[in-house]
């Protein structure tokens, strides 16, 4: 099957990547973006409430010249001063807007009076993103292997190609894929020459491959990612406006699918702001009676099943049949007889970096396709990314299709169904861009759908960043909240 190039969702990207190509043939690492000499300026210090703040980066290279073509990926924190250092700090998230020569406008709404500080990171220039694009260039996870067993007891190397390994280049191979919807997974042919069944999957590095870890401390040190511009630290004072400030009426939080606005919300009081619904939900026990007689699914990997697990533990579900702990990723069915609440646990299709037999990861097509009953009173959450994000992007873009079909099919079925994509987070490394990367194109394929929701959580983790794969309690409750008042 025919795979989708990423570069057809980034037309200004793909350009700016060419001109680097075209004047930069050698690599030069004078020319590339510097922390150093790039600079951000602002154009006023004080503001009143309601403006809008606007400041300007100036890119330049280690020799102090402007650079003439865009896409370094920055990351700007626009913190209240007086929380700067709290566990969840006030702030507001700002828009960076890139005119691909070399300069980048920066907007933020000043909707609280109060003074903030601003900081700017280059969190990898053009000339990074470029090594990054290389280096998911091929349809494997570089330097690392999934090893099956099988049940003649026989093991062997998985991965979405195992051609695409060197050492495999001319190997036979088992074909594992997806029957439904080809989605990709082939294994070495073992000794016996017997495709068999697999039992078991784990994961593990790739002998005579280079560890993934280290390409990430190599873009940090070649590149000076995750880097402080010059101009940051600058302070700004929004003061109160001498006519009263009267933010604007929002409607209701509702599954709609709708124009991506940002930034659409900010953190305040430890607690997070929308600016594009009215987000009144206090705790997740509050969910109890809006949730009662209603049905909620989330497919998708682990920090998918964490909400679940969150709703489960403060509205009392219990599960219905077999638990095992042992593999995470087990389907779970949790239900309240009291409130008739049912959640279902499934998580997605391979690669999936934990142990576990098919049966444990099925891919969230088939679930899909697999639910009898909904309507109205239905709710489906899910996720995909953070295992196929050092992937080649294709392998994403065709899992991603292959769900809109389901879900165009599932809405054919039950027009009334809810249904929502949690988006990534922004994970504070220089790989963060992977994510934004895999959330422009999410958005990109599933426009235009009736009552399908895209939830953007990157301005909620400029504000508060998530350094883990696996999000803290309280971001996860944070988080939670703003999630469960659609499902309100």
């Amino acid at each position: 099957k025919s795979f989708t190039d990423w570069k057809q969702f980034f037309p200004e990207l793909s350009n700016a990547l060419d001109s680097y190509a075209k004047l930069n043939p050698l690599q030069d690492e004078q020319a590339f973006t510097s922390p150093s000499t790039t600079a951000v300026v602002i154009e006023e210090s004080t503001y009143l409430l309601g403006d809008t703040f606007k400041a300007t980066i100036y890119a330049k290279d280690r020799q102090n010249r402007s650079k003439s073509y865009g896409g370094d990926f920055f990351s700007l924190d626009f913190f209240r001063g007086l929380f700067y250092s709290a566990i969840t700090p006030d702030g507001i998230p700002c828009v960076v807007t890139d005119h691909w020569n070399g300069t980048y406008s920066i907007t933020a709404p000043l909707v609280q009076a109060a003074s903030f500080t601003l900081e700017v990171l280059l969190v990898s220039s053009l000339e990074g993103i470029s090594e990054l694009v290389e280096f998911t260039g091929t349809r494997r996870d570089v330097g690392y292997v999934y090893v099956a067993e099988l049940e003649s007891g026989e093991t062997v190397h998985c991965n979405v190609d195992i051609s695409a390994y060197p050492r495999y280049a001319h190997a036979e191979s088992c074909d594992y894929s997806n029957p439904r919807n080809q989605e990709p997974w082939f294994c070495t042919k073992p000794a016996s020459g017997v495709c068999s069944r697999i039992t078991n999957i784990v994961f593990d590095q790739m002998p005579d491959e280079k560890p993934r870890f280290s390409f990430e401390n190599e873009t940090k040190s070649k590149y000076e990612t995750m880097s402080v511009i010059k101009g940051s630290g600058v302070d700004i004072l929004v003061s109160e406006s001498k006519a009263t400030y009267a933010p604007p009426v929002l409607k209701d939080c509702v599954v709609k699918n709708r124009k991506h606005v940002r930034p659409n919300g900010y953190m305040w009081g430890g607690r997070w702001v929308s600016l594009t619904c009215a987000n009144t939900l206090q705790s997740v026990r509050d969910t109890r009676n809006c949730l009662k007689d209603k049905v909620v699914y989330f497919f998708g990997d682990s920090t998918i099943r964490m909400y679940s697990f969150l709703l489960a533990s403060q509205l009392n579900l219990r599960f219905v049949g077999p638990n095992s702990n042992s593999i995470w990723q087990n389907p779970k069915t949790l239900y309240n007889l009291g409130y008739n609440i049912t959640t279902y646990y499934r998580a997605h299709g391979p690669p999936l970096q934990n142990p576990g037999g098919p049966e444990t990861r099925p891919y969230i097509s088939d679930s899909l396709d697999g639910i009898r009953v909904a309507g109205k009173d239905t709710f489906i959450i899910f996720n995909i990314g953070a295992h196929l994000h050092k992937f080649g992007p294709s392998i994403f873009i065709h899992r991603m299709q292959g769900i809109r079909d389901a879900v165009l099919r599932l809405l054919n079925r039950f027009p009334e169904t809810r249904i929502i994509y949690r988006g990534l987070s922004v994970l504070s490394t220089p790989l963060e861009w992977y994510f934004y990367r895999y959330d422009v194109i999410v958005r990109d394929i599933f426009k235009d759908i009736d009552n399908f929701m895209f939830l953007d959580f990157w301005d909620l983790t400029t504000v508060v960043p998530q350094n883990d794969y696996h999000p803290p309690p309280y971001l996860t409750e944070i988080k939670s909240l703003v999630l469960f008042d659609y499902l309100c």
